[in-house]
């Protein structure tokens, strides 16, 4: 399966639609939304295939993200195996956000899923890395580094 990855880090709306294009085609997109600047981020996105749809987030100081993303897996997609998912890591008391996933099966013979998340940096995580010789700025940094996957 081909990824195809898009990152967004400046305030915005993006709509973004995958087509299924050919009987049997997987294709696999990946969104990164990187909202430490303040402002508004806005990311759709609509998937017309089998295959993967994931984004992550960070959000920071007086930013808000706001994710919907709809698979739709029509009649003639049958056997189709997708998956939707939106996680978003919140780095600050004043930062907001929604995620919500939507799912819409016409065909009777699929595999489907969706999964979601909006939550704050586990702090057990910062101790653990403080605790091996990072302050808690690197190992703020390092959090977010792999939460992104970059």
């Amino acid at each position: 399966m081909k990824n195809i990855i898009k990152r967004y880090e400046r305030p915005g709306k993006w709509e973004v639609v995958i087509p299924f294009e050919k009987v049997g085609e997987e294709r696999g997109w990946v969104g990164v939304i990187d909202a430490r600047e303040p402002g508004a981020y806005e990311l759709r996105v609509m998937a017309d295939h089998k295959g993967r749809i994931t984004v992550r987030a960070v959000v920071g100081k007086r930013a808000s993200v706001k994710i919907f993303g709809r698979i739709k897996i029509r009649k003639r997609a049958q056997k189709t195996d997708s998956f939707l998912e939106l996680r978003v890591l919140m780095l600050d008391g004043t930062a907001r956000a929604t995620a919500e996933p939507e799912l819409e099966i016409e065909a009777n013979n699929v595999k489907a899923s969706h999964a979601a998340s909006v939550g704050p940096v586990d702090n057990q995580q910062i101790l653990y890395l403080m605790s091996r010789g990072s302050n808690e700025e690197q190992a703020r940094g390092v959090v977010i580094k792999g939460w992104l996957g970059v």
